[in-house]
């Protein structure tokens, strides 16, 4: 399970087991403009790109016995597994694809998935001006647990909404408003950090702030066209964001 917010973690305080010795950041404001941060996970927090895209041609390889087309692979890039295999297999070979994504994404996830550069020091920088700080991705929660226990994550996100928590996903407002609810943010004080046409939209429908995360777009251009309120090319370039 994921754990919970661990109030030792606040304006001065990060465990230095996950995270070294952070440099302290400090805003000339006596209050931040954001105070409260979402990111979505993967592309944002999370360079999981070839583990999702080695998964899917396992998937395909092992159940259809082909390869997989760049088609297949891409199809529906950002919704939830379930949604991206119905897009592209029968009804019949769904639980089997299923179960062969599933069980490579677990056997490689540690090989192939990495933080991106820049992201542990920028969420410790967030946590030390004390901002809420949670996650709202197309994830399922096993897989979404697991990457935040696994990239140490976990004690700085006080709400992580996922697939299994929603009915309606990006890019509708609702999984953002979920985000909200559990951290008891008003969305005129939030953000939303993602590489993703989708994390935008999903802000935006939500009546929060937005921000694309270039660092991890796989289609900058679509993400500009999606009018986020700000841009960031670096996860470094995040707190200053947000200290105002």
């Amino acid at each position: 399970m994921l754990r919970g917010w661990d109030n030792s973690v606040g304006s001065s305080q990060v465990p230095a087991t996950a995270w070294g010795n952070l440099p302290p950041y400090r805003s000339t404001k006596n209050t931040v403009r954001f105070t409260t941060v979402l990111f979505d996970l993967d592309g944002t927090l999370v360079d999981s790109f070839e583990l999702i895209v080695q998964g899917f041609r396992h998937a395909i390889r092992a159940v259809r016995n082909r390869e997989a087309t760049d088609d297949e692979v891409f199809a529906r890039w950002g919704e939830p597994l379930r949604i991206r295999l119905e897009s592209i297999a029968p009804p019949e070979q769904l639980p089997e694809l299923f179960t062969a994504y599933t069980t490579f994404y677990q056997e490689h996830h540690d090989r192939l998935a990495r933080l991106f550069p820049g992201v542990a020091e920028m969420i410790g920088q967030l946590a030390r001006l004390g901002c809420a700080l949670g996650v709202v991705t197309s994830k399922r929660r096993t897989t979404t647990e697991h990457d935040l226990e696994v990239f140490g994550l976990a004690p700085f996100i006080r709400a992580a909404v996922t697939s299994d928590d929603v009915s309606v996903f990006k890019p509708a407002a609702d999984p953002v408003q979920e985000a909200l609810r559990r951290l008891g943010g008003e969305a005129r004080d939030a953000l939303m950090v993602g590489d993703a046409v989708f994390d935008i939209c999903s802000g935006t429908a939500a009546g929060v702030a937005t921000a694309a995360a270039l660092w991890g777009t796989r289609d900058r251009e679509a993400v500009l066209a999606a009018a986020p309120d700000y841009v960031v090319e670096r996860p470094e370039e995040v707190p200053p964001l947000v200290a105002g």
